[in-house]
C-alpha cells in the first residue's frame, strides 16, 4: 500500500507541465503601406515581437533614420541589399483599448529620399494572470490520489 502511495505522490506532483508564451495582449489587422517602392514588403507588429520590412527589390533601398532594432539609439540609417530584412519598432507608445497607429519614414533609393506610410488598427486586451503555465493539476492529482488510498487502507483495517 506505501508502494502505491509513493508511486501517486511522485507522478502526481510531475503533474501536467505547459510551456506557453505569454499571449500577446495587442493585435494588428488593416495594415496598410502607402509607398512609391512597392518592393518593399512590410510586417506591423506592436507590442509582441518586431516589425519588419524586406527588400524584394532588385536594388539597395536605404532607411533613413527608422526606429531599428539593432539601433544603439532611438533612430539610425541602414542600407538593406535585395533580399536584406531589418527588424523595427512600430507604434510603441501608450496603448488603449482600440486604436489606429500610423507612422511615416523615409526610405533613399537611388539617391533619392521618398516618404512612405505605414498605418494598421491596434487592438489591446487585458491578459488574466491565469493564462500563464499550469503548474496545480500535479499537486491537486496526488493530493486526491493520497486520500483515495488513505480511505481504502482505513477501510481494509476494520475488515
Amino acid at each position: 500500500m506505501m508502494a502505491w502511495l509513493g508511486c501517486a505522490s511522485v507522478l502526481g506532483l510531475s503533474g501536467i507541465a505547459r510551456a506557453e508564451s505569454e499571449p500577446c495582449p495587442c493585435s494588428t489587422s488593416n495594415q496598410s503601406v502607402v509607398s512609391e517602392v512597392p518592393c518593399l514588403i512590410f510586417r506591423a507588429s506592436v507590442r509582441c515581437g518586431l516589425s519588419s520590412v524586406r527588400n524584394a527589390c532588385a536594388r539597395t533601398v536605404t532607411l533613413v533614420d527608422w526606429p531599428l532594432s539593432s539601433c544603439s539609439d532611438s533612430v539610425c540609417t541602414q542600407a538593406l541589399a535585395p533580399g536584406d530584412e531589418a527588424g523595427f519598432i512600430f507604434g510603441r507608445a501608450a496603448f488603449e483599448r482600440s486604436r489606429f497607429v500610423e507612422q511615416s519614414y523615409t526610405v533613399r533609393v537611388d539617391g533619392v529620399d521618398q516618404r512612405l506610410a505605414i498605418s494598421a488598427e491596434v487592438t489591446c486586451r487585458d491578459v488574466p494572470d491565469s493564462d500563464g503555465c499550469a503548474a496545480a493539476p500535479g499537486a491537486l492529482g496526488a493530493a486526491g490520489v493520497a486520500l483515495l488510498v488513505g480511505a481504502v487502507a482505513r477501510r481494509r483495517r476494520r475488515a
